[in-house]
């Protein structure tokens, strides 16, 4: 099997189980000798947020010399990103050589009358084994779905439990309400360890603390810190920032996205934390940690005029309508957008009208049977009152008018899909290639 039979491979395996539940990756990687027992682990959930906070915390633990492991999700571009270490995808031959074990035991598993593992089920199985077998110090592993019956919950004591941003998504999995969907996070609370909340709803927090009672795990919990912008241009911020826990005077971010700020409050809190559980670890490496931090697809120049943004529900939207409304209140934005069937589109689209200075709505939908239909976003800004609405179906069409207005100088924002983002990387990867 080569490199790119073995990505073929992964994704042809359906990404939802017969059943739900822990069972049938709990039994791969017990066929695997369970690679989890040897390993350290920084646990994260949360609705947004969760993947900054993750490589937050990687940057700042690579700075002070820990090898650490960095699992995420969804990619980009290439499925290599999903799986780090030091913040440097696993290589081809690793990811090879891995799954070639890992379909030994997946077939042994079929055989013997067991399910098949998911997609994301085997992802974990291969990054738990890479890490395992590159000794790395720690590993932050940032959940797919959920909390209790995501396939990362197979850990059982992990040094820190994390849970960022809660809002409304995969309602049709998670529960219909925040109290239903915090319950679900809080299903990674293990007994005795100690857990980091940011929450801006007394519902979140309540829910959270009843587990955290249960569990005994010690809650470091807050709503609020306070934040100054020292500085800020068309590609960084620099800040001063605090909450209960700790004071910084100037952290410097090389991203524009304000929504960060409520990431680093998580990731810094964290920090306290893991000094308080033993770990070394010092100011002026931390903060030179979070210089280096980058994510792709958040609040990222694709193209002098061109940003494109991750978010896919409707409190990630809200966050990026203030960010873009601080940065360009005079200048008038030109939107693509495109979503799952399964988010919450009326609210998203919603959310972007209060963009100041739309210009043009562009619609497009993704090359999957999970689009949203773009008759039906079409629709839903007809309601809302928007102007000048650009119906485009297919997304090659839609992402090179989008580039032309850019390069006609005239601001893009594109948003609504980490799968839109991805694509729009990729083609822009591709065109670059061949300049």
């Amino acid at each position: 099997m080569n490199y790119n039979k073995a990505v073929k491979y992964i994704l042809d395996i359906p990404k939802f189980g017969v059943k739900s539940g822990l069972d049938n990756i709990k039994t791969l990687l017990k066929l695997l000798d369970n690679p989890q027992n040897n390993l350290k682990f920084i646990h994260v959930a949360g609705t947004n947020g969760k993947g900054s906070v993750c490589t937050m915390l990687s940057y700042i633990l690579c700075e002070h010399g820990y090898k650490t492991g960095l699992f995420t999700s969804p990619h980009l571009v290439e499925i290599n990103e999903r799986i780090k270490i030091n913040n440097t995808n696993i290589s081809n031959d690793d990811l090879t050589n891995i799954l070639i074990l890992i379909k030994e035991k997946i077939d042994y598993m079929v055989d013997n009358g067991f399910n098949h593992p998911t997609f994301f089920e085997v992802l974990v199985a291969i990054a738990l084994v890479y890490y395992k077998n590159k000794n790395v110090d720690y590993v932050i592993l940032e959940t797919g779905l959920g909390g209790r019956l995501d396939s990362t919950n197979v850990i059982e004591n992990p040094i820190l439990t994390i849970i960022t941003s809660i809002g409304l998504d995969h309602v049709a999995i998670l529960g219909n309400t925040i109290e239903e969907i915090a319950k679900e996070k809080a299903g990674i609370i293990k007994q005795g360890r100690p857990t980091v909340l940011y929450y801006d709803k007394k519902e979140i927090f309540d829910t959270i603390n009843v587990e955290c009672v249960n569990k005994k795990s010690k809650l470091y919990s807050y709503n609020d810190f306070h934040y100054s912008i020292l500085k800020r241009t068309k590609k960084n911020i620099d800040f001063s920032i605090n909450n209960k826990y700790y004071n910084y005077e100037e952290v410097f971010l090389n991203t524009i996205a304000n929504y960060q700020i409520i990431n680093v409050s998580i990731a810094l809190t964290a920090v306290e934390v893991l000094i308080d559980e033993g770990m070394n670890l010092n100011t002026e490496s931390i903060l030179k940690g979070l210089k280096k931090f980058k994510w792709p697809g958040r609040m990222e120049y694709v193209m002098d005029n061109m940003l494109i943004d991750g978010a896919h529900n409707a409190q990630g939207i809200s966050m990026f309508v203030n960010n873009i409304n601080n940065l360009y209140d005079n200048t008038e934005i030109n939107i693509l957008y495109a979503s799952l069937k399964d988010k919450p589109y009326n609210e998203m689209i919603s959310e972007l009208k209060k963009c100041n200075n739309i210009n043009r709505m562009i619609l497009t939908q993704i090359d999957s049977d999970r689009a949203t239909d773009v008759n039906l976003l079409k629709e839903s800004c007809e309601k809302l009152g928007y102007d000048n609405i650009c119906p485009i179906a297919n997304i090659h069409d839609a992402v090179d008018y989008a580039m032309q207005l850019s390069r006609e100088g005239r601001m893009v924002c594109c948003i609504g899909s980490l799968y839109l983002v991805g694509y729009i990387k990729s083609k822009i990867k591709e065109e670059d290639q061949y300049d």
